[in-house]
């Protein structure tokens, strides 16, 4: 099947925001089985589609059983202290969300709370930084900020004794060791998350599916994924035909055009898997000017309330869900871990619930429940609480 591409320079501020949604999502129990399909049998090519099916069943509950949380040996006191949350971009749904958690916790934990909005701006998320630093805050969590961007005030910063934690980033290679400055890794759940949508759509239609797979190419984090979402479906069906383009979110604009001209040329293909939410609209776009509407099912993940209002309407198959407040709660881990003593835990134990039209019809869908645990079960936070020796 044909390959067709398109690329420009990307936007880092721009792909942050796809990061963070990524970074958000992905697989709660780890991978499924995929069963043996080497031998190209009718019965293990059944087993691998019923392994599919089961799991993006699992993936549908309400989730019950939360990640363990560890303890923390001697946890510090955050009572009394101050810390502001920096966003990379508060208007954003899921990053809102993340610091709505984030400052639910930290109130539990007896912190004073302040947000300064980095508006997708270097030069205002440095501002928020010298900021902190005047006001002489004590901890301070920036969410989705690549630390490459604003470097020189982040440093400044520590240097002045705040704790910074650079949330659901990967460590930077340029960063200067210090105590004051951590990183909470949500690298492999990006991964995770490509993996289980390959998973996602191979379940809808089992040995008939013909994907066209849609790469985010925004950054290697992203490209790895692609490609370990790629090796997921093959494994999966090794006989099933696919196909694929490169995007970046700086190229945005392109988007539909390259989907068309992808389902023009492998007019067959009948499902598209899109990262996020946030590139359905294009995607969709594009299936319509090449007339394939009818026949591509979508399959995506971050379960952004336009997202499940399109599996409700039925524009979309499916959504990987993220409980943002949950993870909100993660944030706050990581920063109790740091200011402990202990090592910042990557994020590797994740959590989803998968969205179809099954479950999605009996849900309030509005921006209030979106910032709720409604959508996904409650049930953690006492387990946080525990870890932070809070009684």
């Amino acid at each position: 099947m044909s390959r067709i591409t398109t690329t420009v320079r990307p936007i880092r501020v721009l792909a942050a925001v796809a990061t963070a949604a990524l970074a958000l999502t992905a697989c709660g129990a780890g991978e499924q089985s995929s069963g043996d399909t080497s031998s190209g049998s009718t019965d293990a090519k059944a087993a691998s589609v019923d392994d599919a099916k089961a799991q993006v069943a699992d993936w549908s509950k309400e989730i019950t059983e939360w990640p363990e949380v560890t303890s923390i040996a001697k946890p510090a006191d955050l009572k009394g202290k101050k810390v502001t949350l920096i966003p990379l971009g508060d208007q954003i749904p899921v990053i809102h969300g993340v610091g709505v958690g984030e400052e639910q916790a930290l109130k539990k934990l007896g912190a004073t709370v302040n947000t300064c909005d980095g508006k997708f701006n270097p030069t205002e998320i440095a501002a928020c930084l010298k900021t902190a630093g005047d006001q002489e805050v004590d901890y301070v969590i920036t969410n989705f900020v690549d630390y490459d961007m604003v470097p020189a005030a982040i440093d400044a910063l520590t240097a002045k004794g705040t704790k910074v934690l650079i949330g659901s980033m990967h460590e930077s290679k340029k960063a200067k060791k210090s105590d004051n400055l951590a990183f909470f890794d949500a690298t492999e759940r990006v991964a995770l998350l490509y993996e289980a949508m390959a998973t996602d759509a191979y379940a809808g239609q089992g040995e008939k599916t013909k994907p066209l797979f849609l790469k985010l190419m925004d950054s290697s984090t992203t490209e790895e994924a692609s490609d370990r979402m790629i090796a997921k479906f093959k494994e999966l069906c090794p006989s099933c035909e696919s196909d694929s383009v490169e995007f970046t979110t700086a190229n945005l604009d392109k988007l539909a055009s390259t989907v068309s001209a992808a389902l023009v040329s492998n007019p067959e293909t009948n499902a598209i898997v899109v990262p996020v939410d946030t590139f359905v609209p294009p995607a969709i776009q594009g299936a319509k000017s090449a007339n394939k509407i009818k026949q591509v099912k979508v399959y995506s993940s971050s379960s952004d309330l336009a997202g499940l209002q399109r599996i409700k309407d039925g524009t979309q198959a499916s959504d990987l869900g993220t409980p943002v407040i949950f993870e909100g709660w993660k944030h706050v881990n990581a920063l109790m871990q740091m200011a402990s003593g202990e090592k910042v835990e990557p994020a590797e134990d994740l959590v989803t619930r998968a969205f179809t039209p099954d479950n999605v019809a009996d849900l309030t869908l509005d921006p209030k429940t979106y910032l709720t645990d409604d959508w996904f079960g409650t049930g953690y936070q006492q387990d946080f609480l525990t870890a932070w020796g809070v009684k």
